[in-house]
């Protein structure tokens, strides 16, 4: 009879990135739908931890893609400026760095297409996610730290396979758009490169 794989010791300082974090995050939400759907967990005992990887994993998305653009842009990603969790202050603070990167780079047409198109489809789920836990709190904890209230009504129920599906959309635009934008980036910091190279030998 084989023997159950030992848990050994994870080098968890390893990763500082936001990439490597939100694909850790994202593999943890894919493993326990998995469970889910393999009948060894019930929706109730998978739903909370669920439903805070989800959003935190939409959280990294936007910090991911907001240190991405501000390299792009050549500024300082504000560590403070950032610091907390709303996600629809993070959803608007996207939008108005992925613009300016755009305009900067002259960025061709169908790049804003293909961001414009998925921009509701993360907007949609932001909202979702906002509405049940704005400050990424009712997932964690219980009871509301100022009125000491339950967070959710205890009649209350959410439909985990409608989250995933919005929660799966918008990850498209929170994974991509950095990855995206850098290829331009690269190409155009190479042309410019060739060029003062160029200008040089003259």
């Amino acid at each position: 009879m084989s023997q159950p794989p030992q848990v050994s010791s994870a080098h968890i300082g390893f990763y500082p990135s936001f990439g490597a974090y939100l694909s850790f995050y994202e593999t943890a939400v894919r493993r326990l739908f998995e469970l889910l759907e393999s009948g060894k967990e019930t929706p109730d005992s998978l739903a909370l931890p669920m439903l805070a990887l989800m959003r935190h994993s939409m959280e990294l998305g936007y910090k991911f893609s907001l240190w991405e653009l501000h390299q792009a842009l050549g500024e300082k990603f504000d560590t403070q400026a950032y610091g907390h969790h709303d996600l629809a202050k993070l959803h608007a603070a996207l939008c108005d760095c992925f613009k300016r990167t755009v305009a900067h780079y002259g960025l061709p047409d169908h790049v804003e297409q293909s961001f414009d198109e998925y921009r509701p489809k993360t907007e949609a789920a932001m909202q979702r996610f906002a509405a049940l836990d704005k400050l990424s709190f009712s997932f964690r904890y219980p009871f509301d730290k100022k009125t000491g209230g339950a967070n959710f009504v205890h009649q209350m129920t959410v439909d985990l396979a409608e989250i995933r599906d919005l929660y799966e959309q918008a990850m498209v635009l929170l994974r991509h758009t950095a990855d995206v934008v850098g290829e331009y980036v690269e190409i155009h910091r190479d042309m410019e490169a060739e060029m003062h190279q160029w200008a040089g030998g003259w």
